[in-house]
């Protein structure tokens, strides 16, 4: 008689096997479960659609059945395998399961949601694959779940806007895009601050340019929206020419703010001499951090006096925009860090850099609309009751 000896690895091996087994024996069971629940509801909304029951003879009958068709489908707890699906003698469209669909829609949201994190069309098939144990998603796969989105794409862009923004960043990024005489294109963006100092991005538009006329098309498109202007009280943006003027023509009366980074970053391209480069811009920064408009106009006089004679260029840029990028300082002065400058939107900018890099050039824009509508939703998801330090500060203000 031959004894077996077993070790505790040997042991934990096949108690690990057996624990796999009976749970994929219940997933097994779970989903011919989910598959029989399936098969019934489609079975009852055939037949109400139909109007009278098998081999029964009813005046009020729509239609006629014309047999079965069969459909496997893609869930997140694993595949239903040929799902009984009614069919009409003329067609008919179920409310449960979408035209020509092979997945459930959670399911496509996860397979979305892989590919805003970073993951490629490939890399996302694999992923799933090695989830599932089996090959259930190919790269062309993945790429007709992103283009089933682009509806709901469409739909955010025309969606009703709220008017109860009191600030509001402009600015524009660019981006290389295929299928254009252009590789560049430039993607405009508008961030908001509500009553409550909920921070949100109100919208997005991927243009050729950043001319008066795209930059027109793109605000009129959120006045026409419902973004009135009634409660807005400051714009902050970049100073590009072209949004300049399209803001007199939808917000005339609205005070403006020109970025303060934007205005020392050109001023510091003007200066010629390297070696004073630093000190300018070092005392042209104290302008900002003065405690009111008229310390500000002070120091700039100072600023302008002792640089003139060797940097006339750089000195009449400075001054003569220096009003519209001190319009922050009508405004109490615990929202100054954040009205001064674009910055809020730039840093957000950087998130977007930082998914679409490992991209390269997207071959679209219909594909930069769809990556850049996710980015959207996941922040403004979880920035959506994120309320500002200085907001909650200033409290009195803003109610």
């Amino acid at each position: 008689m031959r004894t077996l000896y077993f070790n505790e690895k040997d042991l934990d091996l096949r108690l690990g096997e057996m624990r796999r087994q009976f749970w994929r024996e219940v997933e097994e069971e779970e989903l011919k479960m989910a598959k029989k629940r399936l098969e019934e509801a489609l079975q009852i909304e055939f037949n109400e659609a139909i109007g009278a029951g098998d081999y029964e003879r009813s005046a009020g009958r729509k239609m006629y059945r014309g047999g079965y068709r069969y459909r496997d489908l893609q869930t997140w707890g694993g595949r239903l395998w040929r799902v009984k699906v009614p069919k009409g003698e003329k067609g008919y469209k179920f409310k449960l399961l979408k035209p020509w669909a092979r997945h459930v829609e959670k399911f496509g949201e996860a397979v979305y949601r892989a590919f805003v994190y970073g993951m490629s069309d490939r890399k996302v098939a694999k992923f799933f694959e090695g989830l599932y144990g089996k090959k259930i998603l190919s790269p062309g796969g993945v790429s007709v779940i992103y283009q089933n989105l682009s509806r709901e794409v469409a739909s955010w862009h025309e969606r009703a806007l709220d008017d109860g923004y009191k600030f509001i960043y402009l600015d524009g990024m660019w981006q290389s895009i295929r299928g254009g005489a252009r590789n560049q294109r430039v993607i405009l963006a508008a961030m908001g601050i509500k009553q409550d100092g909920t921070v949100e991005v109100i919208d997005f538009r991927v243009e050729t340019g950043e001319s008066a006329s795209a930059w027109g098309r793109f605000i009129q498109s959120l006045y026409d929206r419902g973004l009135i202007g009634k409660s807005l009280e400051l714009i902050i943006h970049d100073g590009c020419e072209g949004l300049i003027d399209a803001l007199r023509w939808v917000w005339p009366m609205t005070k403006t703010q020109l970025c303060a980074v934007h205005h020392l970053r050109n001023v510091g391209h003007n200066i010629r001499a390297r070696h004073v480069r630093a000190k300018v811009l070092r005392q042209a920064k104290t302008v900002y951090t003065a405690k009111n408009r008229q310390q500000a106009i002070d120091r700039a006089k100072a600023l302008a006096k002792r640089w003139e004679h060797c940097e006339p260029m750089a000195i009449r840029r400075f001054m003569r925009r220096l009003d519209d990028t001190l319009n922050f300082m009508d405004f109490p002065q615990e929202l100054w860090f954040m009205l001064k400058s674009t910055n809020h939107l730039e840093r957000y900018f950087r998130e977007w850099r930082r998914r679409l890099k490992s991209m390269g050039a997207l071959p679209n824009p219909a594909s930069c609309d769809r990556i850049l509508f996710a980015l959207v939703q996941q922040y403004n998801t979880q920035k959506k009751l994120r309320t500002l330090t200085s907001i909650q500060k200033s409290e009195l203000y803003l109610t």
